[in-house]
């Protein structure tokens, strides 16, 4: 697979994985995993995950140090400290749970880490629209809801987490930067 990414003055090389331990029905979703692998590995990204019991935790060999931790809880504060951005794969439960851990998180000021959602096959658009429907309704804050990022596209969505970390405040957003031609000369000079 070929990356389109651009380079970026901080890159991630620590990235957080967050997904189910079943590989779903779909069959997009361990085709995509399986390219998400790749390009991590194009751009030499190492990966610390969560687990889960079935698939070992995962899919194919483990290399590196492993280490039980006793709830979910642990698991994201010690994943916390060690990453520098997180990947959100399909899941179910636990895995919500820790994304909203997360995003609670960060608009409590706990981590500034970048948060994105691999939207593989659209699995993540009815939460996105639950979401923005609670931002428009508001019973969540447009600042939390812009906590986090996604994507339908591997590459897209690890540029645009490389961007989130480079450019961690407000300014010009990743579509400007991913397509300068489109910026207003009128508004950014």
């Amino acid at each position: 697979m070929e990356g389109t990414s651009r380079t970026l003055p901080y890159t991630i090389r620590f990235a957080g994985l967050l997904g189910s331990h079943s590989l779903g029905r779909n069959p997009k979703f361990m085709a995509t995993a399986v390219d998400l692998g790749r390009e991590l590995m194009r751009r030499r990204i190492s990966l610390a995950s969560g687990g889960g019991n079935q698939h070992g935790g995962g899919y194919g060999p483990t290399y590196g140090v492993e280490h039980t931790v006793s709830s979910n809880y642990y698991k994201y504060f010690e994943m916390n400290h060690a990453v520098e951005a997180f990947i959100i794969l399909p899941g179910g439960v636990d895995t919500m749970e820790g994304l909203f851990t997360l995003i609670s998180w960060a608009s409590e000021g706990l981590h500034n880490r970048p948060i994105g959602l691999l939207n593989i096959d659209g699995y993540f658009n009815n939460l996105l629209k639950f979401l923005d429907d609670a931002v428009r309704q508001n019973f969540m804050a447009s600042s939390q809801r812009k906590l986090f990022i996604s994507s339908f596209f591997v590459d897209e969505l690890l540029d645009k987490l490389e961007f989130a970390k480079a450019f961690p405040s407000p300014g010009a957003g990743y579509d400007e930067f991913a397509n300068p031609e489109r910026l207003d000369p009128e508004l950014h000079l």
